[in-house]
């Protein structure tokens, strides 16, 4: 009985003394999450050491245009008709459109992202979850300068389901589970 009760203490807990993050902190928080996505992944590390040094630096710049495009997704997808969804989506642009605006090389990201928002969404409208993610993974694979590679398109596809269930925990997290 202790067993069932623990959790749903914890959960009454979390709930009404946690600190909610601001739409602006969540959204620093997304283009940290762009920054991070950059660096090497137990899961991937192997495939991105094969990779010539160019190839590795175009796999991980589309590493990041990827999570650019999954905070979207998965935002757009966990509070479809939820009044945080525009608070959260505005703040994250904001902070990207405040570094592009102070640094080339933001400004250069921000332009890319915008076209592969533009290529990932023509690929997750698909009939099954199969289709979506062999679509995405072809769509990254295509990106990153090696069309049909098999295993860039796999890489892809790891990394937009690393990235889709970190973008997932951070959006729980600040809306307190849906709770």
């Amino acid at each position: 009985m202790l067993s069932r009760i623990a959790p749903k203490f914890s959960r009454l807990f979390r709930t009404l003394f946690k600190k909610k993050a601001t739409p602006h902190e969540i959204g620093m928080s997304f283009v940290d999450m762009i920054v991070q996505s950059r660096a090497d992944k137990p899961e991937t590390r192997s495939v991105l050491a094969s990779l010539s040094e160019k190839d590795r630096e175009r796999v991980q710049f589309e590493t990041m245009l990827l999570q650019g495009f999954v905070i979207e997704y998965v935002t757009s997808e966990l509070f479809r008709n939820r009044p945080e969804k525009q608070g959260i989506l505005t703040a994250y642009r904001d902070a990207l459109d405040s570094l592009a605006e102070q640094d080339p090389v933001w400004r250069a990201f921000d332009a890319e992202l915008r076209l592969r928002l533009l290529r990932y969404t023509e690929a997750v409208i698909a009939p099954s979850l199969d289709s979506m993610l062999t679509r995405l993974g072809d769509a990254f694979a295509d990106a990153c300068g090696h069309p049909g590679d098999r295993t860039l398109s796999t890489l892809g596809i790891l990394e937009f389901e690393i990235q889709y269930v970190a973008t997932c925990t951070l959006c729980c997290d600040y809306v307190g589970a849906f709770g």
